[in-house]
């Protein structure tokens, strides 16, 4: 059985409030060959080529810790090395320490160690300019250096404050048995865990979860009806649960089913953070090969001496239904 064999005659004669697709806005085609659409960490899988618009501060705040470090530690080697070469065109006498008999390497050498004391306002005082031109690079190297270092902060800044909601979701979902709360009808569900690891409050949470599946080369998308797609607070885990019910696009099917057509699981939760008074949300995905057959999430909180502790790490400990 296919994922469109049964999604189809649920779409007919359904109409979508408010003009709402159930397409993200990856369209279509995207993704052919089956490669995820949102990765492990959150991000999209899609990498922008061409002409963009000039906005370097953006990209040095977008862009991961590691590659901003390179970026500012290659900047940092570039001015001084920069400075270095001026020194070395002003002549000998621009800098007093060196020594007359000092090769161009070495001077170049000892004229870097020497911008970088002075972008960094350190001085040891062993090296020190001298002439008119001597004095004008270090007194231009000390004011580069200054107006780095401001923007450097103001950067660290902006990433340090950027608000993320840091939610961790299970690193597999399951397909586990479910009861019907009001009729008691016994069926299965897709469920995952979400979990907020920081001592903050995120509060008014809401989930939406989206199956997308390839037919005949053209990518389907049909939404899944959540038990619960609200929550006000998250003081523990949230067990995100879609009975797998006669009107479930899940219904009937089988682990090679959802192998067979290449399926994915795409999940969005956006919540309010009170520690930044500003909405943040999370973005989350499951292939098929992601999601485990026949298994239930143990518990992961318990009481203690009158208090409620949660275990993080049993976040993805699972059990054999």
């Amino acid at each position: 059985m296919r994922l469109s064999e049964f999604t189809q005659p649920l779409r007919k004669g359904r109409r979508k409030p408010n003009g709402l697709n159930e397409d993200l806005g990856f369209g279509t085609k995207i993704a052919a060959g089956g490669e995820r659409l949102i990765n492990r960490d959150g991000s999209l899988n899609v990498i922008r080529r061409g002409k963009r618009p000039f906005a370097p501060y953006l990209a040095l705040v977008e862009m991961s810790w590691g590659r901003f470090f390179g970026v500012i530690f290659l900047i940092y080697v570039c001015v001084n090395a920069f400075f270095a070469g001026l020194y070395v065109l002003a002549g000998p006498e621009s800098l007093i320490g060196l020594g007359s008999d000092a090769g161009v390497l070495d001077r170049f050498t000892h004229a870097f160690f020497f911008s970088i004391q002075t972008f960094t306002t350190v001085g040891y005082g062993s090296i020190s300019p001298h002439g008119f031109w001597g004095n004008i690079i270090s007194a231009m190297d000390a004011l580069v250096g200054l107006m780095a270092f401001a923007l450097a902060t103001g950067l660290f800044f902006a990433r340090f404050a950027r608000p993320r909601a840091q939610l961790r979701f299970s690193q597999n979902a399951v397909i586990a048995p479910y009861t019907h709360p009001e009729t008691g009808e016994q069926m299965q569900s897709l469920q995952f865990r979400v979990v907020n690891p920081r001592n903050n409050k995120i509060i008014n949470l809401s989930a939406r979860v989206i199956v997308t599946w390839f037919d005949q080369g053209v990518r389907k998308y049909a939404a899944l009806e959540l038990e619960r797609t609200q929550v006000f607070m998250l003081p523990l885990n949230w067990t995100l649960v879609h009975p797998i019910s006669n009107t479930s696009p899940l219904k009937g099917l089988r682990e090679s089913d959802l192998l067979r057509d290449k399926a994915e699981i795409l999940i969005l939760i956006q919540g309010y953070d009170d520690t930044f008074a500003q909405d943040v949300h999370a973005n989350y995905s499951y292939t098929c090969k992601e999601v485990v057959w026949d298994r239930k999430f143990k518990p992961m909180y318990h009481s203690l001496e009158g208090v409620t502790v949660l275990e993080l790490d049993k976040l993805n400990e699972m059990e054999k239904v």
